[in-house]
């Protein structure tokens, strides 16, 4: 593998490990305030009690959701710089995380569109479904089978050699 591309990569994939905490940092922060702020909240504590019920667990949907999704770019970025030390550019491990990034990533963006619905609704829950999440995921569905092409064109080139 060229070593300028290699350090590229590496360099690259601190970077978005990077980006991974500080989306965990700025999510514990949202979250903290979005719960724990009631000065100025947009979140209608009096509202009743099945409004409450549906937030609540809106919101620990999206956390959870977030946080999986964060965990699984974290893996596949140590996944990426472990496979770069060892001269492996596609490593067959991260195929499996980016198919269960497609369904978390699509839940995710789910529970976020409804999370923001969720928070200034004053009148029933209404289970919001935007082209979002569709898009997302296919794109990471269509990134997810360009990286498995990848794997196999590199395992053939690794017998051929």
């Amino acid at each position: 593998m060229n070593e300028k591309l290699a350090m590229t990569l590496r360099w690259l994939s601190y970077v978005a490990l990077f980006f991974c905490a500080a989306w965990f940092v700025f999510l514990c922060y949202q979250s903290y305030h979005q719960v724990f702020d009631t000065t100025g909240s947009h979140i209608h504590w009096e509202a009743k009690q099945n409004q409450v019920l549906f937030v609540s667990t809106v919101f620990l949907l999206y956390i959870a959701l977030t946080l999986a999704v964060i965990g699984l770019c974290v893996a596949f970025f140590i996944n990426l710089i472990k496979g770069i030390q060892h001269e492996e550019l596609f490593p067959k491990k991260n195929i499996r995380l980016i198919f269960i990034a497609v369904l978390l990533l699509f839940l995710q963006t789910v529970a976020s569109d409804n999370l923001n619905q969720a928070f200034i609704s004053k009148g029933p829950a209404v289970i919001a479904l935007t082209s979002n999440p569709f898009v997302q995921s296919l794109i990471l569905l269509v990134f997810g089978i360009l990286y498995k092409m990848g794997c196999q064109v590199a395992a053939e080139h690794d017998l051929t050699v």
